[in-house]
C-alpha cells in the first residue's frame, strides 16, 4: 500500500500512476467495445467510492491535505470533489452547517447523480466534523465514533458501519458512544452536562440526525465520526454562540463582533487553537478508518 504522504509529495510517482490509469481506462474501453461487438454480456460500470460529508472546510482541511482533491463532481449543490489516490478514492462533500443544508445535499447525493453518465451510489457514507463533549472524560482532540445517533425528540438511529473494528491500537483512540444531534449550539457547561445525563450521550453536534435518518431510510451503510472541539467544562459565551449560530463566521462578522466586545478575543483565540487541533486529529482518524476497514467489509 502506498504511504499517503509519499503519494502526496512525489510528483513523478503521481504522474506515472496517472499515465498508467489513463492507459488502463483506454484498455478497458477497448475490451468493452470488443465484447459488445461479439454480443458478450458486460457488467455495468459501478461508481461507489465512499463519501465523507463535512459541514465546514475547516473540519475537512487536514484530511484534504492528505487525500488531495482530484476531480470535481459537476452539478453538486455544494463543494464536492473526489479526493485521494486511485486505490482509495473518496468523495468529499462540504454541506454547510445545519440540518437544512445537510438535507439539501442528501437530496442530491441519494438521487444517484451521474458522473460522465455513470450513476454514483456510495458504498458507505460518513459524516465527520466537530462536536462538543457532554462528559468530563472527553477532551479537545478526542475522537468519537458514534454507535447511535439520537435527536432531541428521542428518535434513534444505530450506525451501521464499520461494525467490529480490527484489533490493535488506534491512533488517535476511538471513543464509542451515543451522539446527540440538536438544532442550536449548546453554550454553558451546565447545559452540556444536563444534555449528557438526560440523553445518555457523550457528545453533541448539529447535523447527524437528519443524516442518520436519511441513510437509514435509503438502506445505505453510514457512520458518524466527530472530533471534540470544546470539552464539557468549557462554556461558550452568549456572544460567541450568537456569532457562530450561522455556521462559519466571516472575517467581517468577527471584526464587528470584536469591535463591539473586545473581551471575546481570548475566547476566539482558544476556539481557533482547539478547532485546529481537533481537525488534525479528525483527519488522522478518518485516514485510519478508511485504510484499515475498506474495502474488506463492504
Amino acid at each position: 500500500m502506498i504511504h499517503q504522504k509519499y503519494w502526496s509529495q512525489n510528483l513523478p510517482a503521481r504522474q506515472a500512476v496517472k499515465k498508467a490509469l489513463i492507459a488502463m481506462v483506454a484498455m478497458v474501453k477497448s475490451c468493452v467495445q470488443f465484447a459488445l461487438q461479439k454480443g458478450v454480456a458486460v457488467q455495468p460500470i459501478r461508481l461507489d467510492d465512499p463519501c465523507i460529508l463535512f459541514a465546514l472546510s475547516r473540519e475537512s482541511a487536514p484530511f484534504r491535505r492528505e487525500f488531495r482533491p482530484q476531480q470535481a463532481f459537476p452539478g453538486a449543490p455544494c463543494w464536492a470533489q473526489f479526493c485521494g489516490p486511485a486505490w482509495l478514492s473518496v468523495l468529499v462533500v462540504e454541506t454547510g452547517v445545519g440540518q437544512a443544508n445537510v438535507a439539501r445535499t442528501l437530496d442530491w447525493l441519494l438521487a444517484k447523480p451521474k458522473l460522465e453518465g455513470v450513476p454514483y451510489q456510495p458504498k458507505v457514507l460518513v459524516f465527520a466534523g466537530f462536536a462538543g463533549a457532554l462528559t468530563d472524560g472527553l477532551h479537545v482532540g478526542d475522537i468519537v465514533l458514534a454507535d447511535e445517533i439520537l435527536d432531541e425528540h428521542g428518535q434513534r438511529w444505530p450506525t451501521t458501519w464499520p461494525g467490529e473494528l480490527p484489533e490493535g491500537r488506534w491512533t488517535p483512540t476511538l471513543h464509542r458512544g451515543r451522539l446527540l444531534s440538536v438544532d442550536q449550539l449548546t453554550g454553558t457547561a451546565e447545559d452540556k452536562r444536563q444534555f449528557g445525563k438526560r440523553h445518555g450521550a457523550i457528545a453533541v453536534e448539529m447535523e447527524s440526525g437528519v443524516f442518520a435518518a436519511r441513510c437509514t431510510q435509503a438502506g445505505l451503510p453510514f457512520a458518524c465520526v466527530r472530533a471534540i472541539s470544546d470539552d464539557a467544562a468549557t462554556p461558550l459565551s452568549p456572544a460567541l454562540v450568537s456569532l457562530l449560530s450561522g455556521g462559519s463566521a466571516s472575517p467581517w462578522r468577527v471584526v464587528r463582533a470584536l469591535v463591539r466586545q473586545p473581551g471575546m478575543l481570548p475566547e476566539l483565540l482558544r476556539l481557533a487553537r482547539d478547532t485546529k487541533h481537533a481537525s488534525v486529529q479528525l483527519g488522522l482518524a478518518l485516514g485510519e478508518l478508511l485504510t484499515l476497514t475498506l474495502p474488506w467489509d463492504l
